[in-house]
């Protein structure tokens, strides 16, 4: 992954509150199943993800995948935790090598458009994951040819992707309005059959839950797109047993989750803060903030990061 040389992933206030998101679903998740968990993802040079999850979900166990050009040096020096095992290679290559028999949170944030080996991690992770896992994907969203920045046509999409595209798709699918929809399919596809055929094998009858469905593009950047859930036993009721009804960026269906942020000065935050639910009409009324920033700040405002400029 070579864009943490062009971006903080740090810094990056939407990715950050999703983060934060996801954090507090984890949380509830592994609390339920009671168990240790290990973590897998691309750590970069910052590992961002990393840190937060082994302080707040207390994971020693994690493999970060590095597929992009920096140095093994370079990756060492910014490991933060000499528990943190890097492997250098694509993705598919280092998941198949690892121990997958045991509760996984997964995180694959790839810094690309959709591509093939996305299919080939998903047959490698659901033909081995254990009940109580989570697979979590992030790729930009726009169904493009790299060499154009046109959309794909139907004979363009088949003849890149082949058996992993469904029978019925049409020109309209590959839009900025329904591309997200198009990939959600495609992954969804892939993970059933997967675990069918880990049915026949293994007779484990197991089936993926939709948690997490997200949309958002930080401001200038990608249009990015988070998808993932749990893997339980065929019949369980997850959103139910794990008591999750409170978190309203959970997505069961197709409808997505649209991330957005008001952009809000830290005097404006205050306001809000010391007026929710309360006076919330007089501060639109006096013209510091709209009705739409304030209904974006009230689904986001428990996951906000806060940056400072601290001179050491």
């Amino acid at each position: 992954m070579n864009s943490p040389k062009f971006l903080n992933y740090e810094t990056r206030p939407l990715k950050f509150t999703e983060r934060k998101m996801l954090l507090s679903a984890f949380n509830r998740i592994i609390n339920h199943y009671q168990n240790n968990y290990q973590y897998i993802g691309f750590g970069g040079i910052s590992f961002t993800d990393f840190k937060l999850f082994h302080k707040e979900l207390h994971i020693n166990e994690m493999c970060s995948i590095e597929g992009g050009n920096f140095s093994i040096e370079k990756l060492q020096f910014n490991c933060p935790y000499s528990f943190i095992n890097i492997y250098q290679n694509n993705s598919t290559n280092i998941l198949s090598e690892l121990e997958l028999d045991k509760r996984t949170i997964v995180w694959l944030d790839y810094d690309s458009v959709l591509d093939n080996y996305f299919f080939d991690d998903i047959s490698v992770l659901f033909s081995k994951l254990p009940v109580g896992s989570i697979y979590l994907m992030t790729c930009n969203r726009e169904l493009k040819l790299s060499e154009t920045r046109e959309e794909y046509t139907i004979e363009q999409f088949k003849e890149k992707f082949g058996n992993n595209i469904p029978y019925n798709l049409r020109n309209s699918d590959f839009i900025g309005g329904n591309n997200y929809k198009t990939i959600r399919i495609l992954l969804n596809l892939q993970i059933k059959k997967t675990l069918s055929e880990r049915l026949n094998s293994t007779f484990e009858d197991l089936e993926f839950n939709q948690l997490f469905n997200i949309l958002y593009q930080e401001n200038r950047g990608a249009k990015m797109f988070t998808y993932g859930g749990l893997i339980a036993e065929k019949g369980s009721k997850v959103k139910d047993d794990i008591l999750l009804d409170d978190f309203e960026f959970i997505s069961l269906e197709e409808t997505p989750y649209k991330l957005e942020i008001p952009n809000f000065t830290r005097r404006e935050i205050d306001l809000v803060d010391n007026h929710l639910s309360t006076k919330e009409i007089e501060l639109i009324n006096k013209n510091i903030i709209t009705q739409s920033e304030l209904d974006k700040y009230k689904r986001t405002y428990k996951y906000l990061p806060n940056f400072f400029d601290v001179r050491l």
